[in-house]
């Protein structure tokens, strides 16, 4: 049973394309312990008022629109996906520009919880609630997805991944890292003299996940990794509907 304080208008927040009504047929609902998201996401990012908060932050966001979600995934599904990613080969690459190892699509690896996790991230379930907290319309079934290493000295210079169709760039981090080992994924933005800043960063911490909206406006870098821990994850792309 859904509390009345749960109840609220996408309207007041300047999102009126997802009712409540279709985010309950959406199954976005903490109520249901069947329902597909809850068997992979945390509990406490299902509720109604959770998603309420987080549409808000996601929307007052600076330097752009962007959330990062601590403890996301249910630990399970965390613990066999960094194992089944380290089965996978990664290939350096690197120009003025970049430094860092990638594994090919992973659409294409024939391993059973990758692809189980590719499934829901392009899940219609799940694009409605990223829907339901981005406000942005996602194409099911066509995400990119891929796995990243860094390693000391390992670096990727500011860029603002625009490319047609791109809507959410997203990140699941599979290490821990802190903020003097470097790695830190930093959002470019005007500071208070009008020039092109860092304005935010999100430090890799295992199991967050942080997305943002991809636009002209949406610089960002990988700061170079300076310590011998490793930067791992699995990143890629949303895309419009």
């Amino acid at each position: 049973m859904i509390k009345q304080e749960d109840k609220f208008n996408l309207n007041n927040i300047g999102l009126n394309t997802l009712s409540l009504n279709t985010m309950i047929k959406s199954k976005i609902s903490l109520n249901n312990k069947d329902n597909y998201l809850s068997d992979w996401i945390n509990q406490k990012y299902l509720s109604l008022n959770s998603i309420k908060k987080l549409q808000l932050k996601f929307k007052l966001a600076q330097p752009y629109s962007f959330l990062e979600l601590r403890n996301f995934f249910n630990k399970d599904k965390i613990k066999f996906i960094e194992q089944a990613i380290l089965t996978i080969n990664f290939e350096k690459k690197e120009t003025d520009l970049f430094s860092f190892y990638q594994t090919i699509d992973l659409v294409s690896v024939n391993d059973k919880v990758l692809r189980e996790f590719h499934q829901f991230l392009s899940s219609n379930e799940f694009l409605n609630y990223l829907h339901a907290l981005s406000g942005l319309k996602l194409k099911p079934n066509t995400i990119a997805m891929s796995g990243t290493r860094y390693l000391a000295k390992n670096y990727l210079l500011p860029h603002d991944d625009q490319l047609e169709g791109r809507a959410l760039a997203y990140f699941l981090y599979l290490s821990y890292l802190n903020n003097k080992d470097g790695g830190k994924l930093e959002l470019y933005g005007k500071n208070k003299d009008r020039k092109m800043a860092v304005i935010n960063s999100i430090i890799p911490r295992k199991n967050t996940f942080a997305f943002f909206q991809v636009s002209n406006r949406s610089f960002h870098q990988v700061e170079e990794v300076v310590s011998n821990k490793e930067r791992l994850a699995i990143s890629g792309w949303f895309h419009h509907a």
